[in-house]
């Protein structure tokens, strides 16, 4: 068993994304595996600081507009990785935003508007304790406590989730 080290700021970040399990659990469109799946996850997230070795857990959501021209996808997710014996799997814990137009720009108006909406924190493996900036968890926290919320006429709500060697991605509807 290995750890991450977490400080007392860090429980509402991981606190949400256990929430965030909660909501996709009430999705009708997820099947009873799905479900098992992200109970499985949250048990994962409840228990760090700790995570066992062969852990692989993650979901996340993403919502899409547009149509294969012009499109932005935008995703959160929530990740629990570590294999012990595997130096390529031992992510720790990440948690995340991404945002991606389509077609991918390299225009400065864009990249700026890209980095204001994205969010990235990592803890790896061992006694690193990583700063977390307390604006962009809130902005992260508030993507996910409200999903629907997010959503536009047209959208597409996408769900991701693997757990060990389930894997499953359910569009619901928007």
């Amino acid at each position: 068993m290995a750890n991450i080290l977490l400080d007392k700021s860090h429980k509402k970040l991981i606190q949400s994304a256990i929430e965030f399990g909660n909501w996709l659990s009430t999705q009708t469109s997820l099947s009873e595996d799905d479900k098992k799946a992200v109970q499985s996850i949250q048990q994962v997230l409840n228990k760090l600081p700790k995570i066992n070795d062969g852990t692989l857990a993650m979901y996340g959501f993403s919502v899409e507009r547009g149509d294969d021209e012009k499109a932005l996808i935008r995703g959160w997710d929530i990740s629990v990785e570590y294999f012990a014996h595997d130096p390529e799997q031992q992510g720790g814990l990440e948690i995340f935003s991404s945002y991606l137009p389509i077609p991918e720009s390299t225009d400065k108006d864009v990249l700026a508007i890209k980095k204001q909406h994205e969010v990235y924190f990592h803890w790896p493996i061992g006694d690193i304790c990583n700063l977390v900036k307390q604006e962009q968890a809130q902005q992260w926290i508030t993507a996910v406590s409200q999903p629907q919320d997010i959503l536009s006429e047209g959208d597409r709500l996408r769900v991701e989730i693997v757990y060990q060697d389930f894997y499953s991605e359910i569009e619901l509807p928007g």
